[in-house]
């Protein structure tokens, strides 16, 4: 069964060419970023969240800054029974997940400045098979470019394993992302990655990852990130 599902994220990953510029193929150089971020996730009412984020994306050997905030109401449909391991985040615990929100971007990108205002619309679908949970995040963005606006699709497929040793709990996990952009019409960017999250109590979450970013559109060829992301829970009682 794993390895199943192992050969489903790599199907969701189909090779992405270099890009190509006046018939040429124009070489894709690698580069390195760090990504930093702070989630916070409030329980409005029992099933219904708020989840605000910042995030600053910093590249460490090229020029690149970002700034990343925005805001996310959701509503969990219907619990999952039976786990043998409860996440710390209940959202992986329900079968659907469906939200939407607002996300705002300030970037600068060798010397040019972009601003980007988002709307989001997403639905995310959990199934539990051998232990993991399997999700599939498909996540529609209404975005506004330095005045101009485009729409992008974006599908996740990610697979993680709760894991407790003795009272020590981490969760591992892979996930892989396709991008469609519409004034592209097509699939220009991708995005897997790999980390271990580390609950403590029910409250927070460190999660720690390693991402590597491909796209035939970008200035630069291919990214990898090292992050960091502290997550705090704010929950009511069902």
């Amino acid at each position: 069964m794993h390895s199943r599902l192992a050969i489903l994220l790599l199907a969701a990953l189909p090779y992405s060419n270099p890009t190509i510029a006046g018939g040429q193929v124009q070489p894709q150089e690698t580069v390195w970023e760090a990504r930093p971020k702070l989630v916070s996730a409030v329980d409005l009412l029992p099933r219904t969240r708020l989840e605000t984020w910042i995030e600053f994306q910093e590249g460490l050997d090229f020029s690149f800054h970002r700034w990343r905030t925005g805001a996310l109401i959701s509503r969990r449909m219907k619990p999952i029974l039976n786990l043998r391991l409860r996440d710390i985040d209940e959202d992986n615990d329900h079968f659907l997940v469906v939200g939407g929100g607002y996300e705002y971007l300030h970037t600068i990108d060798q010397g040019r400045l972009i601003n980007e205002n988002t709307i989001i619309a997403q639905a995310t679908p959990h199934i539990v098979l051998s232990g993991l949970t399997l999700s599939n995040r498909n996540r529609t963005e209404f975005r506004r470019l330095n005045g101009v606006s485009n729409f992008r699709y974006r599908n996740r497929l990610t697979v993680i394993r709760q894991s407790q040793v003795r009272t020590f709990r981490f969760a591992p996990y892979g996930y892989g992302e396709l991008f469609y952009n519409s004034t592209l019409h097509s699939w220009n960017q991708r995005e897997y990655a790999a980390g271990v999250q580390f609950p403590y109590k029910s409250r927070l979450m460190l999660d720690t990852y390693w991402l590597r970013e491909s796209c035939t559109s970008c200035a630069h060829g291919s990214v990898n990130m090292i992050g960091v992301t502290l997550n705090l829970y704010l929950r009511q009682l069902e």
